[in-house]
């Protein structure tokens, strides 16, 4: 199947918002070698239902300061005449706007985005910072424990929902977060409480933290990637891309591209099909006497955001500001930058009515 044209670089399919930032944070160390982001890329692919208004997911991308995030709105604000994309694009907008003023603990700029996302909707969110404290993880829910000879460097990783994030190295996963869900297919969200009493809160977000090498990868998705793609095959199409001497950008489309074929194959055993079989879903008690049974991908918005990690001395500098001062810009254009010189938010989706946690 060819490539969706949506993780093209035509302006027309992908929406994102850029912010500049000159700060050279968000550095970790190994072994006594600082670590920093060597190169990122990212792409938002629109479920083909909402190809024309762009999806709604959301990610920014916070090169400098070692930051990343996605955001996947609740689509079933669009019943009450919401766009879902508002909510999860202010959200990711507030977390990068976090990470400028200095925070760096995820629980903590989610908690802050939550806070003054003011406007009716709801979201999942992932954030995650290359961290150089040891510490920084110490008050969170979950951690990968440190191996013998490994330094202090370390990626945290603040999770409510069903987006997610993975740490790769080479074909292998590192760590993978776990979905946050009441039940099946109804992840944890974030809304704003005076419309949406019911929301989740930023207490409900769990961490963790993950030691990081040179050349790790660090992969963060919406759950039209995670829904549709083993952590496993990521790692392992993130590893023969790096192998055939793709940038990160080419690494998120190749990402993108697999979740999207896998999504709309109907006799593809997607990690969704297998997680509804677990929780007693099936086709028809006919079908099922006639050997068949629930398969198939789950066409859905995609959001990838890839960024590699290598000692500081192999990493570009920081982006230059413009007017020496951070600033921020609208673009249509393709999310991500494979050089890593580019700090981005784009636009967002996701799944919960106002009236009660729904299933997507």
């Amino acid at each position: 199947m060819a490539t969706p044209a949506a993780i093209t670089t035509d302006a027309g399919a992908i929406q994102a918002r850029f912010t500049v930032a000159s700060s050279s944070g968000g550095m970790g160390s190994v072994g006594g070698v600082r670590l920093g982001v060597h190169s990122t890329g990212a792409v938002l692919v629109p479920h083909p239902d909402k190809a024309d208004k762009g999806g709604e997911d959301a990610c920014f991308v916070l090169r400098d300061h070692g930051a990343f995030g996605v955001m996947d709105g609740v689509g079933g604000w669009a019943d009450e005449g919401v766009d879902p994309a508002a909510y999860s694009s202010m959200l990711a907008e507030k977390s990068a706007a976090a990470v400028l003023l200095g925070m760096l603990d995820p629980r903590a700029i989610i908690a802050d985005a939550h806070a003054n996302t003011r406007i009716i909707g709801s979201s999942t969110a992932c954030v995650a910072v290359l961290r150089q404290d040891e510490s920084a993880g110490a008050s969170g829910s979950g951690s990968v424990a440190p191996q013998p000879g490994r330094g202090g460097s370390q990626v945290v990783i603040g999770n409510v929902g069903d987006a997610g994030a993975m740490v790769a190295r080479g074909a292998t996963v590192v760590f993978s977060t776990p979905p946050q869900q009441h039940e099946f297919n109804c992840p944890f969200q974030l809304g704003w409480k005076e419309f949406y009493p019911e929301s989740d809160t930023a207490e409900d977000v769990e961490t963790f933290t993950v030691d990081v090498l040179p050349g790790d990868a660090l992969i963060l998705g919406s759950d039209g990637l995670w829904d549709n793609v083993p952590a496993l095959e990521v790692a392992e199409v993130c590893a023969a891309q790096v192998a055939a001497g793709k940038c990160a950008q080419e690494v998120a489309e190749a990402i993108a591209t697999v979740a999207f074929e896998h999504s709309v194959d109907e006799e593809y055993d997607s990690p969704f099909t297998q997680e509804a079989r677990r929780s007693g879903y099936d086709v028809e008690w006919w079908e099922k006497a006639a050997g068949k049974e629930l398969i198939g991908g789950k066409m859905d918005d995609i959001a990838v955001v890839v960024a590699f990690l290598d000692q500081e001395g192999k990493c570009p500098g920081p982006t230059p500001a413009m007017s020496g001062e951070s600033q921020s810009g609208e673009a249509e254009t393709q999310a991500g930058d494979s050089d890593g010189h580019t700090e981005e938010e784009g636009k967002g989706e996701g799944r919960r009515t106002p009236t009660g946690k729904q299933p997507k």
